[in-house]
Order: C-alpha cells, then structure tokens, then sequence
C-alpha cells in the first residue's frame, strides 16, 4: 500500500502518553495526486491551510487502515504545503488499541512518490497542546488543552526534532467503511450572554469517569494537572445579562456565551477569536440542559476544552478530535476575546443517498429522520455505541446497528469494517480460549471482563450479515468460520447434563434490568439465545447435528422455565445438586428471548395467556405488568420488544411503542437516546434501529 514510505515518529516518543506532533512538506504540484496515510493513534491532515481528514479508520491491534486522500481541490499553482498532524495516546482504552505510535504517509500522483515519510517530511514536537492533561474519558483518551500564549505555529524552527523508523509497525490494511462527511455548521448568534461568579456550595464532580484509571491505564498524577475547565464551569454560577446576541460578540473576564445548536452535533468544535487580552478560554458542552443554565450531564465524559491565547492574536482553531453536543458554552477563565465565529464541523457518516422513503405520518417522520441523524453519527469507521463518552464498537449494538445500515444504504460498508476487525482480533490470553471482547477495537479491562451473550449476538449478526445482507457467495461464510467454531467450543465447556448452558463466566448480561442479576445459574434468556446460536450455524453451514442440538435446547429450556403464563429467568443449583426454578425471578425480557428465539408459535392456546401479557399489558414506555415481574429497560429490553413484535406481526403495537418510547427523545434532542430515563449517552448508535422497526412495520414484514 505504501511505495516508499516508512512509518516514524519522534525519537524516543513511541510509547510516551499524549504525545503530539506535527510534520510538514511542500510539494509543487498537487493536481492528479493523492496521499495514502494511517497512524497510531489519529492524524489531521491540512493542505495551503484547509482541513482535508481526520482518520484513520480503526482496526484489530498489530493492523493499520490506510486512508487515501485525493489532493486536486486542494492545489495552489505554484507551492502547496502538507501539514499532518498526529496524537499519539498510547494508553489504553475502549475506542482504539494500545500500539506504539506512529504515522506513515505517501503523496503519489499514479506511481510517482512525491512525498514519503521517512524521507521527505520536516517533524516538530510543538508545545502548543498540552501534554499533561486529565483523561477526556476511560474510554477514549485525553482532554485537549492547547496553549497559543507562546507563539501559535505548530511548524516553529524551535520545534523541529527528529524521526525514527518504527520497527514491526502495524500491517497497513484498506479501510473498508466509507470516508466521513464534512460540514461546517456555523451559529449566528448565541443562546444568551452573561457572567460567572463562584459559588462554594456548588456541588462538583472533579473525576467523571466510569472507572478511575490507573497507571495501567494510563493517566498523569493530578499534581501534574494544570487546567480544569470542568471544576470551573461546575464551581461557577451563571447570571444571564442578555440573550439572542448576534456575533461576532466580546467575551471579558468572567464573562460566557452559551450557544444552543437545537439538535445534538457531532464532530470538530470550530471557533475563530481574537484575544483583547492574554486569555484563557473554557469551551464545555453538553447534550442535555433546560437552557437557562449549562449543566453538564452524567455521562461519565469531561466534556471540555481549553484555549490559552496571546493578546492581540487571532486563531481559527478546530479541535482535534471529534465531540457531541447540543450545548456550548465559551467561558472567559482570565482575559477577554472577541469571539468572530462559533461552530461545529461535522464528522458523520454521509447523510446522503439513503434509500428508504420518509413515512408520512409527521410523528413517525421525526423518529425516522432522528434515527438517521443517529445513524450518521455512529457509523463512520466502526458501529458505536456513541460518539462522545466512547466511541466504541460494542456486539449486539451492532447486531441491531447493521439492520439498520442496510436498510438505509443497501450495503454493509461499516460493518465490514466492524465484522472484519473481530475476525482480525487475536487472542493474547485476556479471555478464554474462543471468546471474543465485548467491545472491539479496546483493550482489555484490568478485570478481563467480557460477556459471553455479546458473543452470540456476534454470531447472529454474522449469520445475518451473510445470508440475508448479501454475502452468500463472497468468501464470507468460510472467513467467519474459524471465529464461529471457536466459539461453539467455547460454548460446549458449559453446558449441564440437560444440553443446557450452565454458570458462564465473566459478565452475564441479559438487559439493563434486575435480569442481569439473575444470570446464575442455568438462565432460560442466555438459552434460548444458544438455541438461536446452534440454529444459525446449520443455516450457515448445513450441519444437522447443530438444528437437532438448537431443537433440544429450546425445549428444555421451555420445559423448565414455562408455567403456561409466563417464562422464568434462572433455575439455581442446590447443594445437593438440583436445580430449582427460581419463581420469585420473572422479567419481561425473558418473554421476549422466549418468543424470538423459542421457536413456539405464539397464537398457539398454549401461550394465550403470554400473548395476552404481552399484547394487552406491556408497552414499551409504560407497563401495566404485574407487580412480581421486573420490566423492561431501553436496552435492550425495548429493542427485543420490537424484534418480538414484529415477530408476532403485531404492527401497529410496533408503532405505537415506536412513537410513545423513542418521540419525546427526538423532539428533545434530534436523536435517540441510550436510557429511556434521562441517563447516559443522548445520542446511541443502536438506537438508530427505530427506524428498521418503522419501515417493517409499515411495509408488514
């Protein structure tokens, strides 16, 4: 993939946490020319000073996804600079994989090289971004802090360093998922202005992490620490002083402007200022807040960015990685500004070319249009859960996430992406023989957790993915093999003398209910899931033996958790060696397993009283359930819900629950939330598959 270029990256820095640097060229000619690039962790590219990509696609550990960018739009007729910068992180995470850092990049016009690192390339180690900064996440990386008090150029002579070849840099593979989409949204006003004031009694939340990391982790020491933007903005009371304010506006000492973007934005924050004074800025945000106030929510993420600039001094700055918001506020810590411009360049999956046609019905139209925002902003390399605390790629969200790219697209261009990176995982002893992560491209968790459910949502998903997504003939069903049948023997180290799987390992989760408490120890939920399992390799590769094991799973699965009105969650295993249903656990999920994946007829007498629990006493967004059943949570209780739905072809219940669980979240938002309470991620890739459960509906299949 690359003629001549070596991968490198400073001296010394390849396994230095939250390292930035920055290489330059100049090239005479840019027409007919394209530059093939990847890195560890993330690069930019700019060219005569226009923002072209940020990549590169992220893939399995020990591989790299090399971009190839076309240059032509971006010529100048005489000297064209090539500006590339890199963040180098290395320190783990759940969004990309711990390597060593580096960037390997190729101008070629057909096969002339121009330019090629290792040989062409000027590098500089420039100070600008701070390097000792809190996490932005545990599941990402780390807070950007950029400092232009000491000269702004990321190219200065006083920066210059030098580069080493990286030996066993990762294998440079094709990125399989379409580019991202580029826009700039900009504000012409902003929500209000006022100013800030200390308050003591404010409560503040100083670490928003789902977990504290460790060194092990990868962190910096507070004492390290220098800038805090989020314990400033929740230490500060704000008082508006006017609203509606046009740009471009002045911002003094103490003084913010809150902008309200209507509909939750993901990608690049974009600003250009003037400091009046040195000044140090503060940009937070937020997906959700009445408004009057900006409040952070809890999702876990230290949504914020600082600006320190020179006085007299104007900037154009866009952030360097991607965020999500719909809220934004510009605080002035120390200093003031003139704040010409506000906005958000995009970082999407491209809206354009969906297939579908939009429903008519105006309520089901906004849910429609909503999932597909929520789709194109978690779908531009891998499926993700979302695209702020973590952007990771977790099974069984994408199970319901690859429904609903091919039926907007017809195609399955991410999710090759995201299936081909499983294939490529290899296992270094984290898990068991045969299991797979949870979430993938990440790091192990220093627990080594991982769910074996999520595993065979892998395995319906490939099913799925080659049989009726397109790939029956492609060379897929023997490329998942190897993956497939480690994890059927993983599988059958679990199963009890009654064919039943019995006390799996790590984290059981059934849904975000007391269901995944009562995961030990034979779980009816988890079985019916293995029948579905063992029925998808038969229909993958014809093997009877696997129709006849699914066949005898589901009945005596049925057999045990099934009292003729409802299905129960787990039988536990006495000292003596019995098992006991466990009639005090009942769920509304292990309904919905039980009909997708039971393999009953649901209009048969037998289950009437089922189909009358529910049909006539459950909904997605409220339940009339019995008291001594736990409901459903978002996920992916609701989800099942609707797949058992449809299943039953009971359509309208589709929509209605369509419309009461996810239409308030849209009109809020413009996206589909995590939670049906208001927690967590706003925006959540799996969700999406609101719109697959419309068009279904519609359609009556």
């Amino acid at each position: 993939m690359f003629l001549q270029a070596k991968p490198v990256f400073p001296v010394g820095k390849t396994q230095e946490k939250n390292v930035f640097t920055t290489l330059r060229a100049e090239v005479s000619d840019l027409r007919g020319t394209a530059l093939s690039i990847t890195a560890v962790s993330f690069y930019q590219v700019w060219v005569n000073g226009k923002f072209v990509a940020f990549g590169p696609a992220r893939t399995a550990k020990n591989y790299a996804r090399v971009d190839v960018l076309p240059l032509d739009a971006y010529a100048k007729n005489d000297k064209n600079e090539i500006l590339i910068m890199v963040a180098g992180y290395y320190c783990r995470s759940l969004s990309t994989v711990i390597q060593p850092s580096f960037v390997q990049a190729e101008l070629r016009r057909g096969d002339e090289v121009l330019l090629a690192t290792g040989r062409d390339f000027e590098a500089y180690l420039p100070t600008t971004r701070v390097q000792k900064v809190k996490r932005y996440s545990v599941q990402r990386h780390f807070h950007e802090v950029w400092d232009f008090q000491n000269g702004s150029a990321l190219c200065d002579p006083a920066f210059r360093t030098e580069l080493e070849v990286i030996e066993n840099a990762p294998t440079p593979i094709e990125r399989r998922a379409p580019y991202a989409y580029y826009e700039d949204r900009m504000q012409e006003t902003a929500l209000s202005v006022g100013t800030l004031q200390f308050d003591e009694t404010r409560r503040c939340r100083t670490a928003p992490y789902s977990f504290i990391p460790d060194a092990r982790w990868g962190k910096y020491e507070e004492s390290e620490i220098q800038y805090r933007p989020y314990e400033f903005m929740q230490q500060h009371a704000q008082t508006v002083t006017a609203k509606d304010c046009a740009l471009p506006l002045s911002i003094g000492e103490m003084e913010y402007a809150l902008f309200d973007l209507k509909k939750i934005e993901t990608g690049f924050v974009k600003l250009s200022a003037t400091a009046t004074s040195d000044a140090e800025l503060a940009i937070c945000f937020t997906e959700d807040c009445d408004g009057k106030e900006f409040l952070f929510t809890n999702m876990n993420v230290y949504n914020s960015i600082t600006l320190c600039l020179k006085a007299g001094k104007s900037i154009d700055f866009l952030s360097f990685e991607p965020y999500v918001g719909r809220y934004f506020i510009v605080a002035a810590q120390k200093g003031a500004i003139k704040l010409n411009a506000f906005g958000i360049k995009t970082f999407i999956h491209d809206p354009h070319g969906v297939l579908p046609k939009e429903p008519e019905d105006p309520s089901l139209r906004s849910i429609f249009n909503g999932a597909v925002r929520t789709f194109t902003h978690n779908a531009v390399d891998i499926y993700m859960d979302c695209p702020s605390r973590e952007r990771a790629g977790w099974l069984c969200d994408s199970y319901f996430t690859g429904k609903t790219e091919y039926a907007l697209f017809g195609n399955t261009q991410v999710e090759d992406a995201f299936l081909e990176n499983y294939r490529l995982y290899k296992n270094e002893g984290e898990f068991p023989m045969g299991a797979l992560p949870m979430v993938y491209p990440a790091d192990g968790q220093n627990d080594k957790k991982f769910i074996p459910q999520w595993t065979m949502w892998y395995f319906l998903e490939v099913e799925d993915y080659i049989n009726n997504r397109g790939h029956q003939n492609d060379g897929s069903r023997e490329a998942f093999r190897p993956s497939l049948e480690a994890l059927l023997a993983f599988y059958k180290i679990y199963e009890n003398g009654d064919g039943l799987l019995e006390r799996l390992p790590s984290w059981n989760f059934i849904e975000w209910s007391a269901a995944n408490e009562w995961g030990t120890d034979v779980n009816y939920p988890t079985n019916f899931l293995y029948a579905a399992v063992l029925e998808a390799n038969y229909r993958l590769y014809g093997d009877e033996y696997y129709l006849r094991r699914a066949n005898e799973v589901r009945a005596r699965a049925i057999a045990d958790s099934f009292d003729g009105t409802r299905f129960y969650d787990h039988s536990v295993r006495s000292k003596s060696g019995d098992l006991k249903l466990k009639k005090e656990h009942c769920s509304e999920i292990a309904q919905y397993y039980a009909i997708l994946f039971g393999g009953f007829d649901i209009h048969d007498e037998k289950y009437a009283n089922l189909y009358h629990l529910v049909t006539k006493l459950c909904y997605a967004d409220s339940t009339e359930i019995p008291e001594d059943m736990e409901p459903i949570n978002a996920f992916i209780g609701v989800y099942l819900r609707l797949e058992a739905l449809l299943h039953m072809k009971e359509y309208d219940l589709v929509l209605k629950d369509v419309r009461e669980f996810f239409g308030e979240m849209e009109a809020l938002t413009g996206t589909l939330w995590e939670y049906r309470q208001r927690l967590g991620s706003r925006d959540h890739g799996f969700a999406s598959y609101a719109l697959v459960a419309i068009l279904k509906a519609l359609n009556k299949n």
